[in-house]
């Protein structure tokens, strides 16, 4: 009996020395999102795959998946992250040779580019005695668009620019309008003669005719402003009434192009241009792109308007996006203008939202600066 024990004793000695130093051998962890770009608030699926692939068991896990602020359930509405908490915790065990996959349905509600960072794991030995950690970092990442600007000024905007476009669009199937007749030189091709005119004026009538203008249009986003702690909230409303743009010009079959001064952030590179082009692939990267906007400028006014003017042509239409407007911005506008023949719609956040819109932006501002500081005390 007494070497039963001491047998006893030596084996659950080694076996609970082993479980501490090698608890977590050919144990892995990994974090899967079943979307990379999602709306506002559009649910999606956060999995954790926890797989035991030796075959001692795993008496106790506890783990801690850091995940990004403001991720929400679908359900419930409430926040995965607790005050406090920097993660979401869960407490399993493995057996050998054992897959758990934990699978939560979850939301962001705000624009931006969000990481599920990996995890922190907890593992107890074989008699539950003792505890040691290990640090599993990831780098999963989701991207949330902007939401589109809530109210029709920017179709209405839009559509007072390039209506006339449109209508000349709807109408004409010919890459050319005939504005009128004139008397045939012995120069002109012999199928421009039109007979009908030529026989009501008893002389030979040629047709003069226009090259209708191409429907596209350059939008440009400037992400410069001045407003100090106005400037996020300014921001945001801007990358909302860009996508509104975009959507209405794809609404409308116009072809668009896209440049900004803004700085984007991740695995997009150096987005300053989205060449042109039409349909739910060509926005949709767009839309990724305004999702990683920070609220950074990468070139100054001045030099991406140098930018903009040198690819510019004479009929371009040029749509300027903007959180404020200044003397010098209209100064470049103009110039803008002059050399495209071409007026330039500018929209302005500040002017769309007006007063009453400004004073919402100044109090979530300052309610933003207060639950900081707050933070801070803390």
């Amino acid at each position: 009996m007494i070497l039963f024990l001491i047998v006893l004793a030596v084996v659950l000695y080694w076996v609970e020395k082993y479980s501490m130093l090698h608890g977590l051998d050919l144990v892995s962890f990994k974090t899967s999102l079943d979307k990379m770009l999602v709306e506002p608030d559009e649910p999606f699926t956060w999995t954790m795959t926890v797989k035991n692939d030796k075959w001692m068991m795993v008496p106790y896990l506890r783990i801690m998946e850091l995940v990004p602020r403001g991720l929400r359930f679908t359900e419930t509405d409430k926040e995965v992250e607790k005050k406090g908490i920097m993660g979401l915790r869960s407490v399993l065990y493995l057996a050998g040779r054992q897959k758990t996959e934990l699978v939560r349905d979850v939301k962001l509600p705000e624009r931006g580019r969000y990481f599920f960072r990996g995890t922190s794991v907890e593992c107890g030995d074989f008699l539950g005695v003792q505890t040691s950690m290990e640090n599993y970092p990831e780098m999963a990442e989701i991207v949330v668009k902007p939401k589109a600007y809530p109210h029709g000024e920017i179709s209405l905007l839009l559509g007072g620019y390039l209506g006339d476009y449109a209508v000349r669009n709807s109408l004409f199937e010919d890459p050319v309008l005939t504005i009128g007749f004139r008397e045939y030189t012995g120069r002109e091709p012999f199928r421009s003669i039109s007979w009908t005119q030529s026989a009501r004026h008893n002389r030979l009538l040629v047709k003069q005719q226009e090259p209708v203008a191409d429907l596209s249009c350059t939008v440009l986003l400037n992400t410069e402003c001045s407003k100090g702690k106005y400037v996020s909230m300014l921001l945001e409303q801007t990358y909302s009434m860009v996508r509104s743009l975009c959507e209405e010009l794809e609404q409308k079959k116009i072809s668009y192009d896209f440049y900004t001064n803004g700085t984007i952030a991740g695995a997009m590179g150096n987005w300053k241009r989205v060449e042109e082009g039409l349909g739910a692939t060509h926005l949709e990267t767009v839309l990724e792109g305004l999702g990683r906007m920070t609220y950074d400028v990468s070139e100054p006014l001045d030099t991406f308007f140098l930018r903009v003017l040198k690819g510019a042509r004479g009929g371009n239409s040029f749509v300027v996006v903007t959180p404020e407007r200044t003397a010098r911005l209209d100064e470049l506008v103009a110039g803008l203008s002059e050399r495209t023949g071409r007026s330039v719609l500018v929209i302005s956040a500040e002017e769309v939202m007006g007063d009453e819109e400004m004073k919402r932006v100044e109090q979530e501002a300052n309610k933003k600066e207060r639950k900081l500081f707050d933070g801070l005390e803390e």
